[in-house]
């Protein structure tokens, strides 16, 4: 059903009910030595007022900006709150990126299931 919805077991939450949300990732850009990435949040099928992602960037690799998000980290584990656009209406999204060092790396992120309140 999550497929035919148009989501995917990629990200996280259950796809619709209350206080529900996904997060998705793409790689928007890569260069040598590093690559942004952009994880977009959406409701699920009630409006949310604050949504939550942890993103794990596999070692050596490290986080060098973070935009349109408030990140807090411990160890390989970035978890990213609303920096203003916390509430989203049913179905709405938004999104928020980063920028890695790859010290060598090239793997992508693991994007963990999105919390939603």
């Amino acid at each position: 059903m999550l497929a035919a919805l148009g989501g995917s077991s990629g990200g996280g939450g259950d796809g619709g009910g209350t206080g529900a949300c996904t997060a998705t990732y793409t790689q928007t850009s890569t260069w040598n030595g590093g690559y942004n990435g952009q994880v977009t949040v959406k409701a699920g099928g009630s409006a949310i007022t604050n949504w939550t992602v942890p993103v794990t960037v596999p070692s050596p690799q490290k986080v060098s900006a973070v935009w349109n998000g408030t990140p807090s980290t411990s160890g390989d584990v970035m978890t990213v709150r609303p920096a203003w656009n916390g509430s989203l209406a049913a179905g709405a999204s938004t999104t928020f990126g980063f920028t890695v060092t790859t010290n060598g790396s090239t793997s992508a992120p693991a994007v963990g299931a999105c919390t939603a309140s």
